[in-house]
């Protein structure tokens, strides 16, 4: 039993330091955000605009048919929290962390087709979760889409027992059959290596329920096995007995007939399709069969491309003055904010300091961009032992460009600590004023690329740093 321990154990950490280390940073960062905690809202848009393909992707599904019906169109990934919620942001977001993993992994023919089929659960969980007015249906579409998250990562890296393992599936059937010939093949089965994964990266709490099938009145959890049963057998038809079984379960369960639920399940099945891929998985059709009179391909909703440059950049203007019209949060906005700097500017880093300790240190409050986290420590400084860049910046109460010429001349109040932090590079920076009195900085540079600031763009930076000017007049305390 101790060998069976110790493989697990190793699997584990294998799969985190060595194949799956960027997606167990991401599922760790975006699991542990509560809903309930405002600041969580702004970790959340922080983690994702980390990442400038997440962000290009989170948008482009925030734009989609199944997530907005409406068509409203989103530009910003703070909008998209605005308008569709914490907790369905987050759901997209750990959605495509585990699809970029998958496809950037072996690649097996089995991990994909396990991930399709997770997805098709996770619809058909949330959706009838949604049917009896579940009031957490994210998380139990979260829940029912890392319940294959063992068999998914082994599919991916199987460490050269893929072939055992398929042909001890060759001759099963059963559930308890496909369990001991992991077993044997392993010395530990794919669920229980979800289990250790779910545990090591504190995925979700829901989904550890459901893996230790301990609860079994706990309706959510009911919600996610019918759904996996759904997405099993209906490779043989809608009509084949196993189908037709799970959904006479669902038809009592919520006082409908087997025509309606049957009908809801079909509905379901195609929104998972086009969501799959939507997100980049074309193999969607040999797991789920196709409506019978409908041309799915032509019902795929296609998403309004974000514009670059100038066009982007009116965008998240009109989302901001929309938001302070609607007097949204202070955060938000100044998410919203910084978003429109880095994206539609072309940044690298963006930061929001304000003043703390009584005025005497200027230390970040919101960072996005190329090492956040880390740049997100490095930048505070003090204000009240001598002349620096910005203890200047504040007493001009002007907007600065930073460029080679105003080097030479400011070099002097570069400080060693602010050297170190930022490095030799171009940047703008504008003060932040609550009442005439300057609070904080707007910072931005191209730190990653080296590309040259223009005039343009610090124009621009000024006009984004205004709606923050706005925003703390408005809304600040």
């Amino acid at each position: 039993m101790s060998d069976d321990k110790d493989g697990l154990k190793k699997w584990v950490r294998r799969l985190n330091e060595e194949e799956f280390p960027l997606f167990a940073h991401t599922a760790r960062s975006i699991a542990s955000l509560s809903t309930d905690d405002e600041a969580s809202v702004h970790e959340l848009a922080q983690v994702i605009l980390g990442d400038n393909a997440m962000t290009a992707r989170v948008l482009r599904m925030a734009n989609s048919a199944y997530y907005n019906p409406l068509n409203q169109r989103i530009t910003t990934v703070s909008r998209a929290i605005v308008l569709l919620g914490f907790d369905v942001v987050r759901s997209i977001a750990l959605s495509i962390s585990l699809i970029d993993t998958v496809l950037t992994g072996g690649r097996h023919d089995a991990a994909l087709g396990e991930l399709v089929k997770s997805f098709h659960a996770a619809i058909q969980a949330k959706e009838f979760a949604s049917v009896r007015k579940s009031s957490n249906t994210e998380e139990v579409f979260i829940a029912a889409l890392l319940n294959r998250l063992g068999v998914v990562a082994f599919w991916c890296f199987p460490y050269g027992n893929d072939e055992a393992l398929i042909d001890a599936y060759a001759s099963t059937s059963q559930p308890e059959d496909v369990e001991n010939a992991e077993k044997e093949v392993l010395g530990f089965t794919l669920e229980q290596l979800t289990s250790a994964l779910s545990k090591e990266w504190q995925l979700s709490s829901l989904l550890m329920k459901a893996l230790s099938h301990s609860d079994t009145r706990n309706k959510n959890i009911l919600d996610i096995e019918r759904g996996f049963r759904i997405a099993n057998s209906v490779e043989k038809g809608w009509d084949a007995k196993p189908v037709i079984s799970v959904l006479e379960e669902i038809s009592e369960e919520i006082n409908k007939s087997l025509k309606a639920v049957k009908d809801i399940a079909y509905d379901n099945s195609q929104k998972a399709m086009r969501m799959i891929e939507k997100f980049g998985i074309q193999i969607a059709g040999q797991f789920i069969p196709p409506m019978q009179e409908d041309a799915v391909s032509g019902m795929a909703f296609v998403g309004k491309k974000t514009d670059d440059g100038a066009d982007l950049q009116l965008d998240i203007l009109r989302e901001l003055s929309t938001m302070l019209s609607e007097q949204v949060d202070l955060n938000t906005i100044l998410v919203t904010v910084l978003e429109g700097i880095l994206r539609s500017l072309g940044m690298d880093r963006v930061v929001l300091a304000l003043m703390v300790k009584k005025g005497e240190r200027l230390a970040s409050k919101l960072v996005l961009g190329e090492g956040r986290t880390q740049f997100e420590k490095s930048f505070d400084f003090p204000l009240n032992e001598k002349d620096n860049v910005f203890t200047h910046l504040f007493e001009l109460n002007e907007p600065l460009w930073m460029d080679r010429k105003m080097r030479a001349d400011l070099g002097p109040l570069l400080t060693p600590d602010i050297y170190n932090a930022i490095g030799q590079v171009e940047f703008f920076a504008v003060p932040i004023c609550v009442a005439g009195k300057p609070r904080g900085v707007i910072y931005a540079d191209r730190s990653l690329t080296r590309e040259p600031l223009e005039k343009h763009a610090f124009l621009t930076f000024r006009h984004f740093c205004e709606q923050a000017n706005i925003a703390f007049t408005i809304l600040g305390r």
